[in-house]
């Protein structure tokens, strides 16, 4: 990997870059459509295809169908350049709200689907209704939750001007 033009190695850029893509394959998505989302957190410009496909070492054709798809998900966004004819690309100020969002709705949906099928039992079938029904109030609530922690990120997100401290394991252990 190549990162704002120099050599990557074992760096905490690639570390972060890495550990996004394979969060987002553990969950279901191209492990580039993450590694490409980190890429753009990390840099402080927008950047073209070729600069991202150039950092990650993968094609061009998949960097531009991988940020499409997170361009769809309210990730990142377009962006252009008076005089240029190139697309640029940067993630959306504060992507935690976004994902959380698309978190929201994927289990908003699940409860719906649950609750239809809750429906479908007869009178006769009434504690596996009762089961069945739970388990879709847990997918509506959980959407809820979702929902209402992206909205509180949302608020904070402005007022945050620097990273929280973490505490170095050997800090205050002596």
């Amino acid at each position: 990997m190549n990162l704002e033009g120099r050599a990557m190695q074992d760096t905490t850029d690639e570390k972060f870059i890495e550990t996004i893509g394979l969060i987002w394959q553990a969950e279901g998505n191209p492990r580039i459509a993450g590694q490409i989302l980190a890429c753009l957190i990390l840099s402080d410009d927008p950047r073209s295809l070729s600069e991202i496909a150039e950092t990650l070492g993968v094609s061009k054709a998949s960097v531009s169908t991988n940020v499409r798809m997170l361009e769809a998900r309210g990730l990142t966004e377009k962006v252009s350049r008076v005089g240029q004819r190139i697309d640029l690309w940067k993630a959306v100020p504060h992507p935690q709200g976004a994902t959380l969002r698309a978190m929201s709705q994927r289990f908003r949906r699940n409860a719906d689907r649950i609750t239809e099928i809750a429906h479908d039992f007869g009178p006769e079938a009434r504690g596996k209704q009762d089961k069945v029904a739970q388990f879709g109030d847990f997918y509506r609530s959980s959407a809820d939750f979702l929902e209402q922690w992206a909205d509180q990120l949302d608020k904070a997100a402005p007022a945050r001007t620097t990273a929280p401290h973490i505490e170095d394991e050997t800090e205050n252990h002596g």
